[in-house]
Formats: C-alpha cells, sequence, structure tokens
C-alpha cells in the first residue's frame, strides 16, 4: 500500500511538473529563458522609507559626493550608452523619466532645489539648436544642427545625502536627497551640472530598471537597490560646513590634498558610528 502511494505521488508530482514546464511559453521578444512580462523588475514598488522620529535623530551631516564613471566599478551606472532592450544607462532611466514617462517629476536647477524646471526647459538643456551663420553675411543663416547630450557625454554623477544615527534601531544609515548627471557639452567642452533631480521622487523610474551584473546575468540589480546599498565608489567634495564652501575652496594646492581631505571625511564617519557604541 505505501509503494503504491509513493508511485502515485510520485507520477502525480511528474504531471504537475510537466504541465508547469508546457504553461512557460516564450516568445523571441522575450530574449531569454525566462518569459519577460513575470520578471520582478516590471511589477516592482518602491518601499517607503521607515518613520524616522525626530527625537530618535541622534546625529547627522550631510555630504557631497561625486561618482566617477570612468571607474571600472561604477560602469554599471555608465553603460550602455546606446539604450538596448533589456537595459539603459542611468541617465537615460533618468532622462525618460522626465521627458517621456512622466515618473520624474521634481527636477531643479540647483541643488538646493528652489528652481523647479519643467520637461519642457529639460529637453532644451539636453538638446541645443546649433545655427551655423554665413560669415560674410550675419543674418545669413547656411545651417541648423541639434547638439544632444547623450549618455556618452556625461563623466560623472553627484549626489547630495545625509548621514544620520537612528537612535531607535541603533544605526547608522544613508539617505540620498538629489543625483545630478555632470556632462561635457560636445560643441563647447564645457562640463557642469545639467540638472538636479530630487531623489525620493526618482525611485519608482530607478526600481524598475536593472544596471548590468558582470559576476550573475540572472541576479541584476535594480538602479534603486544600487543607490541604497551604495554599490558605487564615490568621492566627497563637500561636507555642510558654516562657510558653505568646497573642499576645493580651501584645499587649493593640488587634487591629492582636496582626495585626502575628502577620505579624511569618511574616516571621521566611520569613527563616529564608532565612538557611539558603548562596549
Amino acid at each position: 500500500m505505501k509503494k503504491f502511494a509513493f508511485a502515485y505521488f510520485l507520477f502525480a508530482g511528474f504531471i504537475l511538473s510537466t504541465s508547469v514546464a508546457e504553461a512557460q511559453v516564450l516568445t523571441p521578444q522575450d530574449d531569454g529563458i525566462i518569459p519577460d512580462q513575470p520578471k520582478f523588475y516590471h511589477h516592482n514598488q518602491v518601499f517607503p522609507y521607515p518613520y524616522l522620529r525626530e527625537a530618535d535623530l541622534l546625529w547627522s551631516t550631510r555630504h557631497w559626493e561625486r561618482i566617477d564613471l570612468r571607474e571600472k566599478i561604477n560602469l554599471h551606472l555608465y553603460y550602455p550608452v546606446i539604450p538596448i532592450p533589456d537595459r539603459k544607462s542611468l541617465y537615460d532611466v533618468l532622462l525618460d523619466g522626465i521627458l517621456s514617462e512622466g515618473t520624474i517629476v521634481e527636477v531643479f536647477a540647483d541643488d538646493r532645489f528652489e528652481i523647479p524646471l519643467t520637461p519642457e526647459q529639460v529637453q532644451q538643456y539636453a538638446a541645443k539648436l546649433d545655427t551655423l551663420r554665413d560669415p560674410d553675411d550675419y543674418y545669413n543663416i547656411l545651417a541648423i544642427d541639434t547638439i544632444r547630450i547623450n549618455a556618452k557625454d556625461v563623466l560623472a554623477f553627484e549626489i547630495k545625502s545625509d548621514w544620520f544615527f537612528d537612535k531607535q534601531r541603533g544605526e547608522m544609515k544613508n539617505r540620498i536627497i538629489g543625483i545630478s548627471p555632470v556632462v561635457r557639452n560636445p560643441a563647447t567642452q564645457d562640463i557642469y551640472n545639467l540638472f538636479w533631480v530630487w531623489f525620493p521622487d526618482a525611485r519608482y523610474a530607478l526600481a524598475t530598471h536593472l544596471a548590468f551584473n558582470s559576476q550573475n546575468n540572472s541576479s541584476r540589480m535594480t538602479f534603486d537597490q544600487i543607490f541604497h546599498l551604495r554599490y558605487f565608489n564615490s568621492v566627497i567634495y563637500k561636507e555642510d560646513n558654516v562657510y558653505d564652501r568646497k573642499i576645493a575652496d580651501y584645499k587649493r594646492t593640488t587634487a591629492m590634498d582636496q582626495l585626502l581631505e575628502g577620505a579624511q571625511i569618511k574616516e571621521e564617519l566611520r569613527n563616529m558610528e564608532h565612538d557611539l557604541w558603548e562596549y
């Protein structure tokens, strides 16, 4: 009787697994061994930040950091420079969220979020008209070309974030407030911040797009996970201070002095977290 029951359950399991396997229909649009639509990132929801009472905010500081996209550890934020079906660069995710998808609304011209920008203004910043005039007749226009700032023109990303110690949970946490692409204009070669995005408003766009994982192609992270897990390397170029000045304003000798000052600020942050504990 036991052998009969075991054989029955084994047969039922085989029939069930066969039916499940047959139900997984693949199409060329899936571009993989798993159907595209059920994949998790298509249905992601942004989890809200945990509630933080002012009484539990024991200590905090504010940093401005630069993520250099030339560093190998940051390449997953830079590539691909031309979007492909399964992934885009971080710049394209932000720009598409502002211009075409409408998932990013809070866009500003400064890092204090005082000068709001409309999608039309962002479009003008990202694509400018270059007019070629006749050198002998200024009013005679020979040609009009559109100069677009693409993902390949992004040199770095700057983020503005707060470090704080949550007394209730007993942990040091980082919360990003804003993010901005630093671009080189292909026409003038000027380097500047294109715009600033209020980070909480961009979380949905970041959570529904994947970045490349060189270690495991089936375990990619969303851009939202990358920033909350701080899976990147950055350099501090400013800390909140009474003069409201950047490191480059008082460490003017060499760039190495500025890097060492940023590293010193990171070390002081680690020491602060260590000193808040009692052993």
